[in-house]
């Protein structure tokens, strides 16, 4: 015969959620979220508005994500309501993307004036960016951070 309870299970689901709401502001990471920002740039240039990123903990934890905007500027987001990234040691790696094509600058003789933007300098960077930019660490408080990206192959 199975031993049984002689508290009613609804008590102890009630218990269960009474101890984790007392238990998760101790260690979640929602109230010690750290701010993350920056610039983003493709061999000099500000990366085209969409280029995603995924920034990991190399500890426990969960990760946080950023996008560029127009202007290759991006600020992490802990989810899709809450700005932040956890403070530590984090690995950033690019996120396969939809990349906006901006509309090209035309010069006085019809032609686009300077280098290509959007999707086909992104399908250049180098497959090892999916892996790993670079380590990065953030401290809590707010932190600036450039990701600096070449389409050059090593």
């Amino acid at each position: 015969m199975l031993p049984t309870t002689h508290m009613p299970m609804s008590r102890i689901t009630k218990l269960f959620l009474a101890t984790m709401a007392c238990c998760l502001p101790a260690t979640g990471c929602g109230d010690r979220l750290s701010a993350l920002s920056g610039t983003v740039t493709i061999d000099g240039q500000p990366a085209p508005k969409g280029l995603s990123f995924e920034f990991s903990p190399t500890g426990p934890g969960s990760s946080s994500y950023a996008a560029t905007d127009a202007n290759g500027r991006y600020e992490a987001a802990f989810t899709f309501r809450q700005k932040g990234i956890q403070p530590g040691e984090h690995r950033v790696r690019l996120m396969p993307s939809e990349v906006e094509m901006p509309m090209p600058e035309i010069g006085p003789d019809g032609k686009p004036i300077g280098r290509p933007a959007g999707p086909s300098l992104v399908a250049k960077l180098p497959r090892k960016y999916y892996e790993q930019i670079e380590l990065i660490t953030v401290s809590p408080g707010r932190n600036t951070h450039d990701i600096v990206l070449s389409t050059a192959t090593e």
